[in-house]
Order: C-alpha cells, then structure tokens, then sequence
C-alpha cells in the first residue's frame, strides 16, 4: 500500500509540475500577444461617422477621450446610453466617441434612429476593437489628453461609475 501511495504522490506531482509549467508558458505567450493597454498611448483607431466623414480618435489628442465600444444588437450598450449622454452633456470639454463593433451599417442607422447619441458615432474603418483587448461590448475606454489610456471598463456604467473615471482623465 505504501508502495502504491508513493507512485500515485509522484504521478501527482508529475502531472501538477507540467500543469503549472503549461500555465506559466500560456499566460506569458498571452501577456506577449496582447501587451497592457494601460498606461500607454491609445491605438490607432477611426470610425466613419453617419455623414460619412472620418473621425480619428488620435485627431482628438489635446483633450480627454471616451471611447465607447458598442453594438446595435447588445442590450446592455442600449442600456448604456443615458448614463454616457448625461456624462457627454455635463463634460464639455470631455470627447466622446462611439465605436460601433460587428454591425452592419443599415443596423447602426436604424439604432441611432431608435436611440440618438449626443456624440460622434460610426462604424470602425482604421484600426480595430481587438487592438483595444475589447472581447464583447459594451466596453468603455478612457483616454487622457496626451492619448494615454488611463482605464477601461467592461460592462454596462452607472452615474458614479463614469464620474470616477471621467475624474481620471479631466
């Protein structure tokens, strides 16, 4: 039975030992594929408005940015919408912009029509969500004025959600 007890102990430890090692090799090749956001200068990125001019997010450095990435299809960006309006309305000197994510442009219309935003929308045309690390929206990105993401936020907001975050860039 000892006998027994050891070579189980030492399968164990055996099995752990490459578990741990294919853990430490994974989250360090991902770590390399997609390097920390924050703390460093926002990617590139351009949306094409509903007019159809171009909006380069980079073009807004000078002062601070709200990037909100969203879709027509997800309810929790519809949801969203009022908490980023009031903050919009109530920070002026603060640029907000709405990426739209895996939209058609007829589905974009047709949601800025049931749901207007006060700020510049558009599909993406340069640049893109991945390169943000956004996976699924709704997620909202905060840039300061020298184009340094200072945070981001997954999920659906709430009034102090965004005062705190728009109090990390203004």
């Amino acid at each position: 039975m000892n006998r027994r007890s050891g070579s189980i102990a030492a399968v164990a430890i055996v099995l752990g030992s490459a578990l741990m090692i294919s853990l430490a090799w994974g989250l360090g090749h991902a770590a390399l594929q997609r390097p920390s956001l924050i703390g460093n200068a926002a990617p590139r990125l351009a949306i094409q408005q509903l007019d159809g001019k171009d909006l380069l997010v980079s073009d807004l450095r000078g002062k601070p940015v709200v990037l909100d990435f969203w879709a027509s299809w997800c309810v929790s960006c519809a949801e969203d919408l009022p908490v980023l309006s009031g903050a919009s309305s109530s920070h002026p000197g603060v640029a907000f912009v709405g990426a739209a994510m895996q939209d058609p442009a007829g589905s974009l219309k047709a949601f800025e029509q049931r749901h207007p935003h006060p700020y510049p929308v558009g599909q993406i045309v340069d640049g893109g969500y991945q390169s943000y690390g956004v996976f699924a929206p709704p997620v909202t990105v905060f840039i300061d004025a020298q184009g340094m993401v200072v945070a981001s936020f997954s999920g659906p907001l709430d009034a102090p959600t965004i005062d705190h975050y728009l109090g990390l860039i203004s």
